[in-house]
């Protein structure tokens, strides 16, 4: 379908095949959407697929492109194909239930499909979206209003500014949504796009302010907050970091939460993580300390904030040992086995160490 002479056919072929064959077409296109998007004569076989597809198979194009929006608008032949899936009578109907959110789409529709896009309309019409923050988060958590977001980004810094705004006013509802998502990392790249990268900081440390939320937040915040942490940012790691704490212990007996103290705990760009959770574990009641051991999630926490505090922190190491030693008896036996061999080790390492220095 990228070929020249292999588009006329498959140009032709859509032209007459049957019911069943014009499915198969939208299922073999479905697969290679992002190949067939960037090449020219793939979109062109791409947009009559979707256009002659039924109603089940237009709802999978709609979901997969608002999917993929952010790496489709990076280049001509995306936009032209979200434009194009835009236009569709199917698209707009997703959102006739909504009188008020319905008529506002359709005047970003009439702005965005006018020959000479004027970008002082679209400054208007996002400027009406910053007004009330209630109709810009379910503006942007739709597909089709996601869409339309994502190739007015960019078009303008003063349309940017206006979104961006909103994004920040509405963080976590945005930040926390699928498609809100993908609103804010094309926000970042936009100006990232025009050399200006103190957004980039403003949004890392934003995600830190509201990391306790997002971490708690399964669907998409967990998942934002990973990102965050795998950026390897010194700063950004450090403002998660303290935006968690005094909730490390707590985080730790979740599954989830448990995966962002142990990323943040190996990340060594900062030690900031490991400092907190220590002055946690030493500040913490026996009873909470005996449940994070034997926790099927804690226990990795624990174990590992050892063996780190061991090899970077000696001194907080001692304390943390000093801190288990009372404990080691009920934890015999239990999960937290692995927690006393450490510390039994360590009592053996310094009793050795002492009878050599008699000795000597």
């Amino acid at each position: 379908m990228t070929h020249e002479r292999g588009y006329d056919l498959a140009s032709q072929v859509l032209n007459v095949c049957n019911v069943h064959h014009k499915k198969l077409f939208c299922h073999i296109t479905y697969r290679h959407l992002l190949v067939l998007s960037s090449d020219e004569n793939g979109c062109i076989i791409l947009k009559k697929v979707i256009t002659i597809a039924d109603d089940f198979w237009k709802d999978e194009f709609l979901d997969l492109i608002a999917q993929h929006a952010h790496s489709l608008s990076m280049h001509d032949l995306g936009i032209s194909l979200i434009q194009h899936v835009l236009e569709l009578d199917f698209t707009k109907n997703t959102t006739q239930d909504d009188a008020r959110l319905h008529e506002l789409m359709a005047e970003f529709d009439e702005a965005l499909s006018a020959f000479d896009i004027a970008d002082d309309q679209l400054h208007k019409l996002a400027s009406k979206l910053m007004l009330d923050s209630d109709l810009f988060v379910e503006f942007v958590t739709t597909r089709r209003g996601s869409l339309m977001i994502q190739i007015i980004l960019g078009k303008s810094e003063e349309i940017d500014k206006v979104l961006l705004a909103a994004v920040k006013q509405r963080f976590i509802d945005v930040t926390t949504d699928f498609y809100g998502y993908r609103i804010m990392i094309r926000t970042i790249n936009a100006f990232k796009k025009r050399g200006d990268l103190k957004v980039y900081d403003q949004i890392l440390r934003l995600i830190g302010v509201h990391a306790l939320y997002l971490t708690k937040d399964l669907d998409v915040g967990n998942s934002t907050v990973q990102r965050a942490i795998n950026l390897h940012h010194q700063d950004c790691t450090t403002f998660i970091a303290c935006g968690l704490q005094c909730h490390y212990i707590e985080l730790s007996f979740l599954k989830h939460g448990s995966k962002i103290v142990e990323m943040l705990i190996d990340d060594r760009i900062s030690m900031v993580p490991l400092v907190l959770i220590m002055i946690e574990i030493v500040k913490c009641d026996e009873d909470t300390l005996v449940r994070l051991a034997n926790d099927e999630y804690g226990n990795n926490i624990l174990k590992k904030t050892l063996e780190l505090a061991k090899e970077h922190r000696d001194d907080f190491f001692g304390d943390l040992v000093d801190k288990l030693n009372p404990l080691l008896d009920s934890l015999r036996g239990s999960l937290g086995e692995n927690i006393v061999a450490i510390i039994d080790s360590e009592t053996e390492t310094v009793k050795d160490r002492i009878v050599s220095q008699e000795n000597n």
